[in-house]
Formats: C-alpha cells, sequence, structure tokens
C-alpha cells in the first residue's frame, strides 16, 4: 500500500537521513569545510609587538663598553643577567654546541696567554693581601706561611685574577654579541644602524648598514662551514696537523667564495643595494624606552660598586 507523503508544515525542516545515519537538511547546520574557523571559536589572540633591534643595538654597545669598566661583583650581575635571559626566551634554541665551543676555544687561549703575560711582566700585586697589611691576624698568619711556604704565591695569585678577569669581560662581550644576534635578524639590525648612523652619515648610512647585515649573516654561516668539513675530515681519517691546518681553511675560503657569489645575487634581486629598501620605520613605544634606559642607568650604576 502507498502513502502519500505529507507535506512539510511551515517552520519545519524538510529532511533525510542518509546511509551513515545522519541527519541533513536545507535548514540544518552543515558542517564547515576542513580548515575553515568555527563560528564559535574564540578570536585568536592578536600577536605580540615585535621587538625594537634598536633598543637591542644600543644596550649591547652601553654594555658592551662597560664590561671593560666593570669591577667583579658588576660582571658577576651582568653575568646572571644574561644566563637568566637565554634561559628565559627562545634565544637557546639558536645555540648550537660547535658554536660555544669555538668561543670557548678563544677565551682559554686569551686566558692563558693573559696568564703567561702576568707572570713574566712586574709585580703588580698591591690589590693582593701580603706581609705586612692590617687584615687582621689570621689573615696576616694565613699569608705569613703562604709566603714562607711558597715564594711566588702572591704574585701567582695576582695573575690568576688579572687572567680571570679577562676571561670573564671576553665570555660576556660573546654573551652578549650571541644576544643581539639571535635577538633580531640582519636586516632588523642594519635597519636599526642606518637609524643610529643617519645623523652622521646622512643618505650614505645604508651602505655600512649593509655590510654589517652581511656579516651578521655569514658569521654563523661560516661557523657552521668550518663544523661540516671539520667533521668529514674526521670520518674520511686522521689527518696530520700540518695538512689539517692548510686544507681546512682552503676549504671553508672556497666554500664560502661560492656563497659569497650566491648571496650578491640574492641581495640584488630583492633590492637590498639600495637606499630605498633601507629606510627604518620603528614605532615609538615609551615603556620599552624608559625600561631600556633603566637598564643603561643600572649598569653605569654598577660600575661604582666597589672592586
Amino acid at each position: 500500500m502507498q502513502h502519500d507523503a505529507s507535506p512539510p508544515t511551515p517552520g519545519s525542516a524538510s529532511c533525510s537521513t542518509s546511509g551513515s545515519g545522519r541527519t541533513t537538511g536545507l535548514l540544518t547546520d552543515q558542517a564547515p569545510p576542513p580548515g575553515a574557523p568555527r563560528a564559535d571559536a574564540p578570536a585568536p589572540p592578536d600577536p605580540p609587538d615585535p621587538p625594537d633591534p634598536r633598543l637591542h643595538l644600543l644596550l649591547a654597545g652601553c654594555y658592551g663598553v662597560l664590561v671593560w669598566h666593570l669591577p667583579p661583583l658588576g660582571l658577576a650581575v651582568v653575568a646572571a643577567g644574561l644566563a637568566g635571559l637565554f634561559a628565559a626566551t627562545p634565544l637557546r634554541r639558536g645555540l648550537r654546541p660547535g658554536m660555544l665551543r669555538g668561543h670557548a676555544w678563544f677565551v682559554l687561549v686569551w686566558v692563558m696567554l693573559r696568564f703567561a703575560l702576568a707572570c713574566l711582566g712586574p709585580a703588580e700585586t698591591s690589590s693582593v693581601p701580603v706581609i705586612g697589611n692590617n687584615g687582621g691576624a689570621g689573615a696576616s698568619g694565613v699569608f705569613d706561611a703562604l709566603r714562607l711556604a711558597w715564594p711566588d704565591g702572591p704574585l701567582l695569585a695576582h695573575a690568576a685574577r688579572e687572567s680571570a678577569l679577562l676571561g670573564t669581560r671576553l665570555a660576556l662581550l660573546i654573551g652578549i654579541g650571541l644576544a643581539l644576534a639571535l635577538a633580531a635578524s640582519p636586516r632588523a639590525l642594519g635597519l636599526a644602524l642606518v637609524w643610529l648612523l643617519r645623523p652622521v652619515l646622512g643618505a650614505r648610512a645604508w651602505q655600512p648598514a649593509l655590510g654589517v647585515a652581511l656579516m651578521v649573516h655569514f658569521l654563523p654561516m661560516a661557523q657552521g662551514t668550518f663544523t661540516q668539513i671539520s667533521r668529514a675530515a674526521n670520518l674520511r681519517g686522521p689527518l696530520p696537523l700540518r695538512r689539517r691546518a692548510v686544507l681546512l681553511p682552503a676549504a671553508v675560503l672556497r666554500i664560502l667564495g661560492q656563497r659569497t657569489w650566491t648571496q650578491t645575487v640574492a641581495v640584488a634581486a630583492r633590492g637590498l643595494d639600495r637606499p630605498e629598501a633601507w629606510r627604518p620605520d620603528f614605532p615609538f613605544r615609551p615603556a620599552r624606552w624608559a625600561m631600556a634606559l633603566l637598564l643603561a642607568g643600572l649598569g653605569v650604576g654598577m660600575t661604582f660598586l666597589p672592586g
């Protein structure tokens, strides 16, 4: 027996059931296509404001000079601040073991050289307690015993102190440079340098900025290339030190020479060899400038700490 389907009443939706049991109709909500935002989904948060590379450049230059004038307590404060900066921000992701190993060897060589020169030079041990200083009976007895048992003890202590200070200053300078290079792109640093040099060089400020941007771009590339070539040489077998000292720099220079041509073509293709590409347009944010001035003032104030 056939039954005539009743016409839909006003306000009701005509619907049909598919084979999977899912009800679809003209007035029912249709599923959004894949990748489309849902109507009830919360709006994504606004992206954070990009950092101002001008402040990075100014703070790095300020502390790069202050590191050579800070006493040991001030150096400890700067070291703790740098360690906290790398630990609390994504900057640590850009650090590679090969990069840190090369910087560590550089610092170690200069520390050993400074220690040797301090031992061979005149004994400037005025800051090292010796016999006769009014440092207390206990301290006098300790240094009396030290001088009697080891006459060169004060000189070696002075050399160790000076070499340790030099190593700390160099390590902090390297850390400041790494933080500056990892916190902003080479182009952003170039634009900040244009803003800084424009009062001095005028329309020609983009030329040194382009050079600095290329240098910042090439330094990690050169270090990575040297690491890869050194690893390849180790896999091929042990090489004599004399041959290794000739082969590795030649291979690095050859590869970097090829990449230099590629980068030159890329710079010309993007129009970065023109002054129009180096016009900085940074918004002024008073809160960030106030924080930067506060940090700079803190560094200047630490120069008055007792040494």
